[in-house]
């Protein structure tokens, strides 16, 4: 398969997991020197450049590698994490995917990925529901087995989250 059409389709994978609650497979997709960063998005004035508004540097929701994801996946498995008991219905809608070209790096050749995604999140038997929007800028690496995502940060469109907690994953 060609490396393009291959990390496409990790892409989806990973959201297919994600979806299904799958976390132990979710972690094995990833690097062991992974860095997962969700920073705080902020509302600005337009400089002179133009642009939309950014993000606080240094100030993340989430700012996680893999063991603290590793831990965050053991949790939820233990049946006392009870922001997700019972469990959130996720449905992850990645579009937009814009592949940079490979290129060698000391670790193995490496790829930027750009992609926008939709998350949808309902919980309960009640009609309310949580949908974020975001871009996520990847960085994943061709590594023994396949691609493995080095690198994600998700710049969420919202200032404010619509949601209680982050205890699922994007």
């Amino acid at each position: 398969m060609e490396p393009t059409q291959a990390l496409i389709n990790r892409l989806y994978q990973e959201a297919e997991l994600l979806d299904e609650g799958r976390y132990r497979e979710w972690l094995a997709l990833l690097a062991e020197d992974v860095r997962y960063q969700v920073p705080v998005r902020v509302t600005k004035e337009r400089g002179p450049e133009g642009g939309v508004s950014g993000v606080m540097g240094g100030m993340f929701h989430l700012d996680e590698d893999y063991t603290s994801l590793e831990m965050r996946v053991a949790r939820l498995e233990t049946g006392f994490a009870w922001a997700e008991d019972p469990p959130s219905r996720l449905r992850h809608f990645v579009t937009n995917v814009r592949l940079g070209e490979p290129r060698p790096t000391p670790k193995g050749e490496e790829s930027d990925v750009r992609s926008n995604l939709l998350v949808f999140r309902s919980r309960w038997d009640r009609p309310d529901y949580t949908l974020l929007s975001a871009e996520r800028r990847d960085v994943w690496r061709r590594e023994e087995g396949g691609w493995r995502l080095a690198r994600r940060t998700v710049i969420l469109d919202s200032t404010t989250l619509p949601t209680h907690n982050l205890a699922f994953f994007f």
